[in-house]
């Protein structure tokens, strides 16, 4: 299980090992939508959630620095 804790409002988000990234990112932009000042801790429960996290922060980085990118 990946589980992220809410460093502003504690809140506890948990996303089974099974979860598509883009299951994952709803459930954590659904979190954000009510608590703006939203970051994360993560705590994976098992080697495959550890594994995946990777994945999602490669999927952050490629997403801010696509943002920086201006294609003609």
């Amino acid at each position: 299980m990946m589980i992220f804790h809410c460093t502003d409002c504690k809140e506890t988000i948990n996303c089974p090992d099974d979860e598509g990234p883009a299951q994952v990112f709803a459930r954590l932009d659904e979190h954000i939508a009510k608590c703006p000042l939203a970051q994360f801790n993560f705590e994976g429960t098992t080697e495959h959630a550890r594994q995946r996290v990777d994945d999602i922060r490669a999927v952050i980085a490629y997403n801010r620095a696509e943002s920086k990118l201006r294609l003609h």
